[in-house]
């Protein structure tokens, strides 16, 4: 994408791209492309999966909204966030392609087995293996897309692979809320945990290892980041944790994810209890919704931003700022619109704003970054996202339901869901921060020595 002279030479994602390989589109970049976006699809999926079965799992094993809450935030995201950062300093050393397959695998017989539950216990054993296996999946993944695709690649890249989560949206979402519906929820997870396991297969013989730090070489480096001396995990920390950018993106997209997700998590059981809205019902029209809308922002998030950016560079944070206090204005419509087109339209632009902003979040991220602890660099981003947002947002959406229900029956949810919409608002203002200091962390990022 075409990005202005002055532009690349400030911006540490649009720096030279070096001379080892083209970083373009072939057949082999755009086929592991699209094996990661299904493993981004099948993340996604299977996470969220126990929410929009919920209704029917809560009536077959009596689960209590509070226990989701811990199935979808504590027990899952603590097992999820903390294997991340040992799993991802294996991957800066090893074949991440093998890390993805294999993790892949694993979580998908956990989804698998998910279906056998037969109480509160089974599902929190199955979804705290899923979290261990899920670990491998977007640290590796954002880590090997930077080396299959040179800087003017990656938006339009790291787009498509976010467009997973519409894949996810628009079609495996619909069909297993029909499934659920005819032949249980058990089946949803067999079939679903099956189809995962195969792809993680042909992902481990099928996909090939690119060469890590291939466009990010240092002028006066002997070799690429493959070849460099790898870095202990108290110098990859104490660095992290002195790029200003990263802390302020961290707290802002950690912030988005208290809304998001228990926005995500809870939103088909709000349906239900409020509008009477059945799995079935709400899968076959808000699915297609959510999935073309996120597919469209996911999709147009790169080239907006390069256009943008040929304008003023401020523009790489100014964007995912816009879709931070869109997602909250749009929970909103959903949340107190009565007919369901309203409704749908509430979730599509939720979908479309968090679409592009997590690729646009991977792309400022990556720049403050060096080559040689981009998947640790991740992980540890990841690690505070889901201690801060993931855990938080669909507990406290829980924890709320229980305790207003004896003042508002049904519609405690509304209520309980419009306070974790307020957050995403306020997660604005520390994007903005962040972007202070990025030309200087990216900079930084580039000259590291260790």
């Amino acid at each position: 994408m075409p990005v202005e002279p002055s532009a690349q030479e400030a911006n540490g994602a649009f720096a030279s791209t070096g001379s080892r390989a083209p970083g373009g589109w072939t057949l082999g970049s755009i086929y592991a492309l699209g094996m990661l976006t299904l493993v981004y699809a099948f993340n996604y999926f299977d996470r969220l999966l126990i929410s929009l079965l919920f209704p029917f799992i809560q009536k077959d094993l009596g689960i209590t909204d509070t226990q989701l809450g811990l199935l979808t935030g504590l027990i899952f995201v603590l097992v999820y966030s903390f294997m991340g950062i040992p799993i991802a300093r294996i991957a800066d050393r090893k074949s991440r392609k093998i890390i993805i397959g294999l993790g892949f695998s694993f979580w998908s017989l956990m989804t698998v087995l998910t279906g056998f539950a037969q109480n509160f216990w089974h599902l929190a054993a199955t979804r705290f293996l899923t979290g261990a296996g899920e670990a491998a999946g977007t640290p590796s993944s954002t880590s090997m897309l930077s080396d299959l695709f040179n800087p003017m690649k990656r938006p339009i890249a790291f787009s498509i692979m976010v467009s997973g989560t519409s894949l996810s949206s628009l079609v495996l979402t619909p069909a297993a809320g029909w499934i659920a519906e005819i032949h249980g929820w058990r089946t949803v997870y067999w079939l679903a945990g099956g189809i995962g396991m195969v792809l993680g297969l042909l992902l481990l013989t099928t996909v090939k290892e690119p060469l890590r730090g291939q466009f990010d070489k240092r002028e006066d480096a002997e070799g690429p980041a493959e070849e460099l001396e790898k870095p202990s995990f108290r110098e990859s920390l104490a660095f992290m944790l002195k790029q200003r950018t990263f802390i302020f993106i961290t707290l802002s997209a950690s912030l988005l994810i208290i809304s998001f997700y228990a926005y995500t998590v809870w939103g088909t059981t709000f349906l239900l209890r409020v509008h009477q809205i059945s799995v079935g019902e709400s899968a076959s029209v808000l699915g297609p919704v959510r999935g073309i809308c996120g597919l469209t922002g996911g999709l147009t998030g790169g080239v907006v931003l390069a256009w943008l950016m040929r304008r003023d560079l401020r523009w790489q944070f100014w964007l995912p700022t816009i879709c931070f206090v869109v997602v909250g204005l749009a929970q909103y419509l959903f949340l107190y619109s009565s007919d369901l087109w309203i409704i749908a339209i509430g979730a599509g632009i939720d979908s479309f704003a968090v679409t592009m902003a997590v690729p646009l979040i991977s792309l400022l991220l990556v720049q403050v970054m060096p080559p040689e602890i981009r998947t640790f660099g991740m992980a540890f981003y990841l690690l505070a996202n889901s201690l801060l947002g993931d855990i938080m947002g669909p507990l406290a959406v829980g924890l709320m339901n229980d305790g207003f229900a004896a003042i508002w029956g049904d519609e405690a949810i509304r209520y309980s869901m419009s306070i974790t919409a307020a957050v995403a608002v306020v997660a604005g203002p520390f994007m903005l921060l962040a972007g202070r200091y990025l030309e200087a962390d990216a900079e930084t990022a580039r000259n590291w020595r260790h």
